[in-house]
């Protein structure tokens, strides 16, 4: 979760892209869903972000992608965001790791910190649920539910169904309606390519973009009179 930080105030925007950024745990492997350790890769990709916030550039997001033979894709990332008032000065920062397989979610770990509050947060799927751990409360959640990071083109089943959405930073769950509003043109890192978008409505008002590998490369997000934009500016391969 990322939180934006007026002159007097903290606005919480629990829907936004930052609060995908994991760092993995060997402990986190799950009995249901192992990975293999000698796995080979097979593409690895890394996208760098710039983050906007009410108009003013604020800080990146940085996400290296791997794909495995064994089915598994994997995103870890670091995310930094910095905020400079007269009076005061905030700062968020977070990193981890993300592992699917065959559309799921297996695993994610996340570490964060909200100008020195910190979340540690611990995941891992079972055959019918995902049970999490924050700060060591135990936790659960629905296998089919969103994670807030985005970064994901998410499966054709889920469109039209009101779906828990997961906080990935702080384990906090909101709810919304997936809806996918189709193919388009967009200028992406000075080019441009045709989209997939999507948009969730609920309790979060969130617009995503992604490409033809499934891959995030906008995201549009609206709370508390808040306006963010995560905006792809470069892909290395």
């Amino acid at each position: 979760m990322l939180a934006i930080i007026s002159r007097f105030h903290v606005v919480s925007l629990t829907t936004l892209v930052f609060c995908m950024l994991f760092r993995f745990d060997a402990t986190l492997i799950s009995a249901a869903y192992p990975v293999e350790p000698d796995a080979r890769v097979l593409e690895q990709e890394t996208r760098t972000f710039r983050a906007s916030i009410d108009g003013r550039d604020r800080g990146r997001l940085v996400m290296q992608f791997t794909k495995r033979n064994d089915r598994t894709e994997t995103v870890r990332g670091e995310a930094e965001l910095n905020f400079n008032f007269v009076v005061y000065r905030y700062r968020y920062t977070s990193v981890g790791t993300e592992t699917w397989k065959d559309d799921r979610l297996i695993r994610l770990a996340s570490e964060s910190n909200y100008n020195g509050s910190k979340y540690v947060l611990q995941a891992t799927a079972t055959d019918e649920l995902l049970e999490y751990e924050v700060n060591g409360e135990v936790q659960r959640a629905t296998m089919d539910a969103l994670i807030t990071t985005h970064w994901r083109e998410p499966s054709i089943d889920k469109v039209g169904r009101k779906l828990t959405l997961l906080d990935s930073d702080k384990g906090q769950q909101r709810f919304g309606t997936l809806e996918k509003v189709g193919t388009e043109k967009l200028m992406v890192a000075g080019g441009e390519i045709n989209v997939i978008h999507y948009r969730i409505r609920g309790d979060v008002e969130v617009d995503v973009w992604y490409d033809e590998v499934r891959r995030l490369v906008r995201q549009d997000s609206m709370e508390s009179g808040h306006r963010m934009i995560l905006e792809l500016s470069q892909t290395q391969r």
